[in-house]
């Protein structure tokens, strides 16, 4: 496999966005918001002066709308690609923006307070606002299903954890039901919009799946005293749901049956019996300096690198054979809120074949091959994937 490199492009806050079309890549610098047309070149097309710094971007799910937001100042603006004179801007001084989001149908942006307790509906093409009260959360209260046509909110009333199933586009109310949850901590819809899982806080360990009418599925208890779920992840066939834990596990489930495949860890140490596990060192080569083959290690005859001269950069990965191995952690300090442990991450691959994690706890990612019982371990520290 080839791998090539585009030229450097500078972004702030780690804003680099493709759209859903992939026609498009969208990078924030200070109040700037380039947007580049994807190919080898990645041409600018669009130039757009915001009037305050840029910390957030995001695509409209149909490709022809970006939105920007200033949480300083609690400042939407909304350009589109295709009429660059048209402009939007969404401010509300009484409301300080936590989070904001587009609607499935590109008409309308979520928005949620700092203080959490209401969730922001403003229709940019009817131009109106709407409000839904009573959220629990500012940063994960609401979720979309795939399909585009509901709309998940959760909601605290009276001391429980409620429910709230809306449509996409009116956001009438559908159906409001408890759940059995302790504490909800976030929700995961299928990739059919069939169902929805649900999970407690770190402190429990309990995943439920409801049907938007409120019928409960399943509830699955992985253990009785222990940590909770920090993630949870269906397959794109739906097939599977991973759930990663607080304790540096996934738990595999079958949907079908709702029952427990197999449970995947993350060592801290590799030795001989997780000879399956291989290591991928990401070493990198400034302009002057051309990798040789010695810089590459090939194991078993299956896996073959190609050496490419780029005009930039040129990354090479490694795979280290070295047994025992100790994999590089970070100290955490538990004095402090929602310390970095755990499975933080946890997404399949388009075939279903493979689940990319990262823990936490250590500075690298797994890849794990469900097919094969192979894995692969990315050494360097992971900030976003």
């Amino acid at each position: 496999m080839k791998i090539t490199f585009s030229n450097l492009c500078s972004h702030a806050f780690h804003q680099v966005k493709i759209s859903p079309d992939g026609q498009y890549i969208a990078n924030a610098v200070a109040n700037r918001l380039v947007i580049r047309r994807s190919g080898e070149e990645l041409p600018v097309i669009h130039v757009f002066e915001c009037s305050r710094s840029i910390n957030y971007i995001q695509w409209s799910p149909n490709s022809e709308c970006i939105l920007t937001v200033n949480y300083e100042f609690s400042r939407i603006e909304v350009h589109s690609i295709m009429d660059p004179k048209w402009t939007a801007h969404v401010r509300d001084p009484s409301f300080p923006i936590a989070l904001a989001q587009w609607t499935a149908d590109s008409k309308s942006i979520l928005c949620t307070a700092e203080m959490g307790s209401r969730l922001a509906i403003w229709n940019l093409s009817k131009k109106e606002q709407r409000y839904i009260n009573s959220v629990k959360f500012r940063d994960k209260c609401i979720e979309t299903s795939p399909d585009g046509k509901y709309i998940a909110v959760i909601h605290k009333r009276s001391g429980k954890d409620v429910l709230g199933i809306y449509h996409s586009a009116s956001f009438i109310s559908l159906q409001q039901f408890e759940v059995n949850t302790v504490d909800l901590d976030n929700m995961k819809w299928s990739p059919d919009s069939s169902c929805i899982a649900i999970w407690d806080n770190c402190l429990y360990h309990t995943l439920s799946v409801y049907r938007p009418d409120g019928y409960l599925c399943t509830t699955y208890n992985g253990y009785e005293h222990g940590l909770g779920i920090k993630t949870v992840n269906w397959s794109q066939d739906g097939k599977l749901l991973a759930i990663g834990n607080y304790d540096q596990t996934i738990h595999l489930l079958s949907t079908m049956s709702w029952d427990l495949i197999t449970t995947l860890e993350h060592p801290s140490t590799l030795n001989n019996s997780t000879a399956h596990i291989q290591l991928f060192e990401e070493t990198t080569f400034a302009k002057p300096q051309i990798p040789t083959l010695e810089t590459v290690i090939a194991c078993n005859d299956y896996i073959k690198q190609d050496i490419h001269v780029l005009n930039f950069y040129c990354h090479v990965d490694q795979i280290i054979v070295k047994r025992p191995f100790n994999l590089p952690s970070l100290r955490l300090d538990y004095n402090q809120p929602n310390p970095k442990v755990g499975i933080g991450v946890c997404q399949f691959s388009k075939d279903g074949n493979y689940l990319a994690s990262r823990n936490g706890k250590l500075q690298a990612y797994s890849v794990i091959s469900l097919s094969e019982k192979q894995d692969g371990i990315q050494m360097e520290r992971i900030y976003y994937f």
